[in-house]
């Protein structure tokens, strides 16, 4: 009985790697380390590197790869069960982002006590209502704004072309145009003003369309003609940007998180961010062998939520580390422990801003042992539990 259940066990484990391994695409698994680094680094002063950032801002497509990459991956047997498919969703998305909200509300007024001023009041408001409307609420974790988007988009996405495809059989090509219009118009009610209070989770959610659109009608229709040489597909893209630079007198870059900046241009916003992508698209092909067996980039992958959860805590972690050098020892003597206590963004490093990497390497690593730690005490307990179940059907 013990053999025949472990037996099992090990044949559905087995089936899930392989099947896991099947879908894997390591130019995406690429795509999402490199807009993970990204994001960690736009929040830290570009993190003190400069991937051709001039050309192509952070701001201006990072956030759009990463609902790109997600609607690349959209499949569509969940239109079949689309009940199952919110309920899986809630749980990946929505169910954590309310469970580190607690724990972030929590660790904020214990900063308090340190006489930080930093975050919100521990209110039932601030623990489950902001989440959805902005996401600021406790600072730290703000980066779980985007979350909410993620899920309705998904799940709206679902919806609508399960609805659709009942009533008539809808080219690819039109599903890309309904999803453009979509985040034309979150633009258009951005510019009138409408991107406040419950309208701003509304705008956000209609801006990503267009990239999670471009992600399905990549996988399904584009990828296979995508055969341009390097110097071609490089030229035309990076002539265009230098176009839009040239009228614009700058690389444009937009804040999504308050969709507050947008250009009276309601396209202007997509093309800048697709050719960002598209970029990194690119370089993301010809890196391909190089990556595949790298455990760094595989490991930001696979820790993107954890990172995108946890990196002003790293950024945290490493300021205490400032902080506490400065008390006891001669160096880092002009870290200010006033700014570091009230303000968010104080970024303090010693002689040159070179070292605003270490912000980046402690926000990735940081939410990466998190997670480690987490994984391996649900591990200890996952199998602390198999063995009750064993005992009891023995």
């Amino acid at each position: 009985m013990n053999n025949k259940i472990i037996q099992n066990e090990t044949e559905n484990n087995m089936k899930s790697i392989n099947k896991m391994n099947i879908e894997k695409n390591q130019v995406f698994v690429f795509l999402y380390a490199i807009g993970t680094i990204l994001i960690v680094a736009g929040h830290c002063d570009n993190g003190g590197i400069n991937l051709v950032f001039n050309l192509f801002p952070i701001y201006s497509f990072h956030l759009g790869l990463f609902m790109f990459c997600s609607g690349y991956f959209y499949k569509s047997k969940n239109e079949k069960e689309l009940g199952k498919y919110i309920w899986k969703k809630f749980k990946r998305l929505i169910i954590p982002m309310f469970i580190w909200n607690l724990v972030y509300g929590v660790f904020v007024q214990l900063t308090r006590l340190k006489g930080f001023t930093i975050g919100g009041d521990f209110t039932l408001y601030n623990l489950f209502i902001q989440p959805l409307k902005n996401g600021h609420q406790f600072v730290y974790n703000m980066c779980f704004w985007f979350v909410p988007e993620l899920f309705l988009i998904e799940i709206i996405t679902c919806g609508i072309r399960k609805f659709i495809s009942k009533i008539i059989n809808v080219n690819e090509y039109v599903f890309f145009i309904i999803y453009f219009l979509l985040g034309v118009l979150g633009i258009y009610l951005s510019n009138m003003g409408l991107n406040k209070e419950w309208n701003l989770l509304i705008v956000r959610t209609l801006f990503f369309f267009p990239f999670f659109g471009l992600g399905i009608l990549y996988n399904r229709k584009l990828e296979k003609i995508d055969k341009l040489n390097n110097i071609g597909y490089f030229s035309i893209i990076i002539l265009v940007q230098l176009i839009i630079i040239f009228f614009e007198g700058k690389a444009p870059s937009f804040t999504p998180s308050w969709c507050n900046d947008f250009t009276p241009n309601l396209v202007l916003p997509y093309l800048v961010g697709y050719l960002g992508i598209l970029f990194w698209l690119r370089i993301a092909k010809i890196l391909e062998p190089i990556t595949m067996n790298s455990k760094v980039i595989n490991c930001i992958s696979n820790n993107a939520y954890p990172i995108m959860a946890h990196q002003f805590f790293g950024f945290f972690i490493l300021k205490c580390i400032y902080g506490i050098f400065s008390k006891i020892t001669p160096i880092f003597l002009t870290f200010s422990f006033e700014s570091f206590k009230s303000n968010i963004w104080y970024y303090y490093y010693p002689k040159n801003s070179v070292f605003l990497i270490l912000y980046l390497i402690f926000g990735l690593t940081i939410p990466i042992l998190i997670n480690t730690i987490l994984t391996k005490i649900r591990s200890i307990i996952g199998k602390t539990h198999y063995k009750k179940i064993i005992r009891i059907k023995n």
